[in-house]
């Protein structure tokens, strides 16, 4: 199918799934920035969107190891380039911005996004700044698959929280190459990891919480250290600038909750 109307300024986001309706956070920012998302694929997408995706400029891809495939024959059949980005955590959000302004080649929208990235950023970190103070220094382990190995650390690291270990689980090789340039020489990955090993990697570490899959809550309460869920079952949006102050309050919610002093105390029979 054909789209009524084409612009020069029309991209396609792949690999991203709408999970708990994030990428409501996103759109908002193209729309700023005078960019359409021709198709969504597949989160919240529409028949007729995936049917006239061919005519987009540019292929942003969310989660690299489903559909680059997808990405790749797009680009052989239509010409039309991609690039792998990632929506969580402010320097993220800011690099994806500024690689599609610059993907598309127009100097007008390159000042534009410079232009909403020093807006964005200058009201986040006022947002944050209470937020940053309560989470520095907290030690994290993470345990997940995909783009989201490498962009939560990123997350993490935004909010001024040390990633201990975290996963590399259904990730490409440049996602394991950019999990490593985030973790620094003393950083612990995981190949693979059941709740014997993550245990291990918690007492060893030393580490203040797990975020992980819904899977391994209970791995969490075994440890008894915080829990945050952050696979696909979740119900809060982390993405975009918006999902980052989610992000820390769920995060500072967890961490200090009061039922951690109270389990981590002998029993009152022992």
């Amino acid at each position: 199918m054909e789209p009524e109307t084409t612009t020069p300024y029309d991209i396609n986001l792949i690999g991203e799934y709408n999970i708990a309706g994030e990428m409501w956070n996103v759109l908002p920012l193209f729309k700023k920035l005078g960019i359409r998302v021709l198709a969504k694929i597949t989160g919240d997408a529409r028949y007729q969107e995936v049917a006239y995706a061919h005519r987009a400029k540019l292929n942003v891809m969310i989660c690299s190891k489903a559909l680059l495939n997808m990405g790749r024959k797009m680009e052989e059949k239509y010409g039309i380039p991609y690039i792998e980005e990632s929506f969580y955590g402010v320097e993220d959000v800011n690099r994806c911005l500024r690689n599609v302004a610059e993907k598309l080649g127009d100097i007008d929208l390159q000042w534009r996004t410079e232009k909403l990235i020093a807006e964005e950023t200058a009201a986040l970190d006022v947002a944050l700044a209470p937020y940053r103070d309560r989470l520095k220094g907290k030690r994290v382990v993470i345990y997940t698959g995909g783009v989201k190995s490498w962009s939560i650390v990123s997350a993490a690291k935004d909010l001024g929280m040390e990633v201990v270990a975290t996963s590399t689980k259904k990730s490409t090789e440049e996602d394991k190459a950019r999990i490593k340039q985030l973790l620094g020489k003393d950083g612990i990955t995981l190949e693979k990891g059941n709740p014997k090993e993550i245990l291990r990697i918690i007492s060893e570490t030393n580490a203040d919480m797990l975020i992980a899959g819904g899977r391994n809550q209970y791995t969490a309460l075994k440890a008894r250290i915080p829990f945050l869920d952050i696979n696909q079952e979740r119900h809060h949006r982390y993405a975009g600038y918006a999902g980052m102050i989610e992000m820390a309050k769920e995060l500072d919610e967890a961490l200090y909750s009061p039922v951690w002093e109270q389990i981590r105390q002998p029993s009152p029979w022992g």
